[in-house]
Formats: C-alpha cells, sequence, structure tokens
C-alpha cells in the first residue's frame, strides 16, 4: 500500500513540474505575441513583412493552443482519484452472555422441587444425560418409559435437576463446542427453565393449592395432532 502511494505522489509531482513548464512556454509565447504585435503598429511594414508576421502569428498561436490542451490534460491528471473508502470493520459478532442472576433463581426452584417430568425424544435424553452425568448432583432415574414415536418419559428429582441445569448451562456458553450442541443445550436448558417458571408463578386453584400436580418438562416442538 505504502509503494502504490508514493508512486502515485511521484507521478502527481512530475506531472505538476510537466504543468508548470508548459505554462511556461506558453507565457513566453503569450510575450512573443504582444512583441510581434507591437512591432505591427509602431514601424511600417511590407506587404512581405506582413506576410511573415501573419504566418508567424498563425504558428504561434496554434502552438499555443496546442499547450493550452496539453496544460489542461496535465491539471486532469493531477487531479487525486477518488477511491472508494473502505467498508469500515466490523466487530464480530459476540454470543450473547448467559443470565447469571436467572441461572441462579433456576437453580433456587430445582432445589425446591421434588420431582419434575420429562417428556422429549429419547435422542434428546441421551444427550441430556451424557451431559449432566458426571455432575455431582445427577442420580439416573430408576426407570423410563417408553411412549412410542420415539418419545420417552422420566420422572427426575430437583437434585438431578440442578445437576441439569449446571451441564446445560456450562455448554451453552462454551464456544469451543459445535454449534449444534451450544443450540441443544440451549434449548433443553430453555424448556427446563420454562416449566420451573410456570410452578414458581402458578396462580392458587380452587382448592387452595398454589401449584400443579408435578412439573412438567416438554421437549417437543411438533404442532398438535388435528382431530380426524
Amino acid at each position: 500500500m505504502r509503494v502504490v502511494v508514493e508512486s502515485t505522489l511521484t507521478a502527481a509531482q512530475n506531472a505538476r513540474d510537466s504543468a508548470a513548464a508548459t505554462h511556461a512556454r506558453v507565457d513566453a509565447v503569450h510575450t512573443e505575441l504582444q512583441a510581434l504585435h507591437r512591432d505591427l503598429h509602431e514601424r511600417p511594414t511590407t506587404d512581405r513583412d506582413h506576410t511573415r508576421l501573419l504566418a508567424e502569428f498563425a504558428s504561434l498561436r496554434a502552438a499555443v493552443e496546442g499547450w493550452r490542451a496539453e496544460a489542461a490534460a496535465l491539471r486532469a491528471d493531477t487531479q487525486p482519484a477518488h477511491e472508494p473508502s473502505p467498508p469500515a470493520e466490523q466487530p464480530p459478532i459476540q454470543p450473547a452472555e448467559p443470565d447469571d442472576t436467572d441461572f441462579e433463581q433456576l437453580l433456587t426452584q430445582a432445589a425446591g422441587t421434588a420431582y419434575a417430568e420429562i417428556t422429549c425424544h429419547r435422542d434428546h435424553w441421551d444427550f441430556l444425560v451424557a451431559q449432566s452425568s458426571s455432575g455431582q448432583h445427577f442420580r439416573l432415574p430408576g426407570a423410563v418409559d417408553e411412549q412410542g414415536d420415539g418419545l420417552i418419559t422420566a420422572d427426575v428429582s430437583g437434585r438431578t435437576l440442578i445437576a441439569v441445569l449446571d451441564a446445560l448451562w456450562k455448554t451453552r456458553q462454551n464456544t469451543v463446542v459445535d454449534p449444534g450442541t451450544r443450540h441443544l443445550a440451549a434449548s433443553i436448558y430453555q424448556r427446563i427453565g420454562q416449566a420451573l417458571n410456570a410452578v414458581a408463578s402458578h396462580t392458587p386453584t380452587a382448592n387452595g393449592s398454589t401449584r400443579p400436580d408435578v412439573t412438567h418438562i416438554v421437549i417437543d416442538d411438533r404442532p398438535p395432532a388435528r382431530n380426524t
């Protein structure tokens, strides 16, 4: 880039020097024309002199016009070219930081939950177990019920939910793992959080109960079946 700039400046300086020389030649010719004009008016001349002077005038006038055109071209060459400005560099997009307050609140809600019922595809369940089974508080449920269509239902304790939330929270903010793993962890984490928040904000029922019978966590975005 520096070499290009220096070569451009050198070319511009050379063009300016050429333009200055051309202007000097034009000024000299103009002075000569004025002298010839004075000679025509100050001394008598013969027809031959008139013819010679007219020829000199025509030659000088043609030279002046040519130099003027050359000077105009040089001025155009010395004008700096307006190169398009390079686009401003955009700062890299940073992933949204997980909300620590929300995480702590969900851990508190999970700690106060007796158990929760999770319904999801077996692949989701395998992912959940693989992510959180090494956690201190994880306990594998005694039974996992098959529901058909690849779905399972499992009852997990609040302590196990703590291990699951902790593992998923760490995975979804880990930029080293692949995007698919992060999004899967974030989706399951969100569903667990929605279920726990629904229990926490549940309004009293007619019999005075302030919470539903069980916390339901459903990981399934399929539309409901149509009635036939």
